[in-house]
């Protein structure tokens, strides 16, 4: 077997790539000698780890990759992938299949393939890892690495579309929510900062209420619902304007983009 002279290596040392190393480090799972990255941008740093221009050096020194670029970047990378060395292939590419990295993917190597989110950033992420026929060791190292960010789930790959359109685009609808209720807490006439303050400590906590409880969604909101109450006519008032088609039409869009970029 080759002697790897980094445990893992990135290619693309943007946001989410950063984030993952994060975790990883601040658990105490590699040192920043463990792990090198490659990115285009000469003035890309991340601490004291090693960053370099041409991902070949990835590819061929780290025995772990992960693919953290685009997925309209992945075909200029190909022959470069092609041609290393490492050991196993670990994408959060949205929409990039594990069929379309093998065919790229050095001889022998394994492939996996996981929808990580932005909260992994804080280590509250959500990452689905697809079932794949990697080794258990190759398995295992990818589920350790995300563990770090958050929360993981073991899914069929054919989902990996149906995931993109709940999790790993979510954030976005949350934020918008979330900014809608500051502003409408503007309109009726509180400061930017409290209608903030209020908005993140509800948000967070009615996430925290679903987790613990087994009511359903439907009941939970009818406890908060009083008849002739105040809440109702929000609710009512969201039912009227379709709401809850928007968002799923929304996201609907989403899972079709996702499954786009897979075919092209």
């Amino acid at each position: 077997m080759k002697n790897y002279s980094y445990k893992l290596g990135f290619i693309g040392a943007g946001n989410m790539g950063k984030a993952i190393a994060s975790g990883i480090l601040s658990h105490g799972m590699l040192k920043e000698a463990d792990i090198l990255m490659s990115d285009v941008d000469p003035k890309a740093q991340f601490g004291n780890v090693r960053i370099v221009p041409d991902c070949s050096e990835v590819l061929d020194e780290c025995e772990y990759v992960i693919l953290s670029v685009k997925p309209q970047i992945f075909p200029t990378l190909t022959d470069k992938i092609k041609a290393g060395k490492c050991r196993c292939i670990i994408s959060i590419m949205a929409g990039v299949a594990v069929k379309t990295i093998k065919e790229a993917a050095p001889a022998g190597a394994k492939v996996i393939r996981v929808m990580p989110n932005t909260p992994c950033s804080i280590g509250k992420g959500i990452t689905a890892i697809a079932q794949n026929d990697a080794d258990k060791e190759c398995n295992d190292f990818a589920e350790q690495v995300f563990a770090t960010t958050g929360e993981t789930v073991s899914l069929p790959e054919e989902l990996f579309d149906a995931v993109t359109g709940v999790s790993g685009s979510g954030p976005a609808y949350v934020y918008y929510f979330i900014r809608s209720m500051i502003r409408g807490g503007i309109d009726a006439g509180l400061e930017e900062q409290v209608a903030k303050k209020l908005t993140l400590a509800t948000v967070s906590g009615a996430a925290e209420m679903v987790k613990r409880s087994s009511d359903s969604l439907d009941i939970l909101i009818d406890k908060v619902c009083s008849k002739g109450g105040t809440t109702i006519q929000a609710v009512n008032c969201f039912d009227e304007k379709a709401l809850d088609g928007a968002i799923r039409e929304g996201m609907a869009r989403c899972v079709a983009r996702s499954k786009e970029l897979g075919k092209a």
